[in-house]
């Protein structure tokens, strides 16, 4: 069976399901008082990622799911599709709060979305933003800015507007 988050907001219960598909799919289910009232199914493109704690977001009313290469917006309690965007041009692994954005970590692209979906801008590295080491974290938001490390141990520094403040080879230093 594939991965299941839980997630809770008021007196609902939403569980978050990947299905087997490809492309790649998530299962949305609403329950209140642990009777299921309502349930969604997202389609996306790219490779199919694992569902994980930070594949989806819960901001106010909404629910923001990574799917393949998308991230999907949902309105709740109504499951209302509000928007999905597509983030990278593989995979997206986690969505983050940033201000009134969210900073998406996708397998080659580091996205800021805002909250209607669309990109703010984007930061691609050398190679995928997928760490050789689980030592070093491949992504990282500190109050500076967003730490990179790249496959080929090439990491890099952006700020929060996506723009490069400092690059180095940490195989080579």
């Amino acid at each position: 069976m594939k991965n299941t988050l839980w997630l809770y907001k008021d007196s609902y219960q939403i569980e978050i399901r990947e299905k087997e598909a490809h492309p790649p799919q998530v299962a949305v289910y609403l329950y209140k008082a642990e009777e299921e009232i309502k349930s969604i199914v997202l389609t996306a493109g790219g490779s199919v990622s694992s569902l994980w704690e930070k594949s989806a977001l819960l901001d106010g009313d909404r629910l923001l799911i990574a799917c393949g290469n998308e991230v999907f917006c949902i309105l709740l309690p109504t499951l209302e599709l509000l928007w999905h965007t597509q983030v990278d041009m593989a995979t997206c692994f986690e969505i983050v709060p940033y201000q009134e954005d969210y900073i998406t970590h996708g397998e080659v692209e580091i996205s800021r979305l805002n909250k209607q979906g669309e990109i703010l801008w984007q930061f691609s590295g050398k190679d995928i933003f997928v760490s050789p080491s689980e030592r070093t974290p491949a992504f990282k938001m500190t109050p500076q800015g967003i730490d990179l490390v790249d496959f080929n141990y090439e990491e890099y520094h952006i700020d929060y507007e996506g723009k490069l403040i400092k690059w180095k080879n940490l195989y080579f230093s």
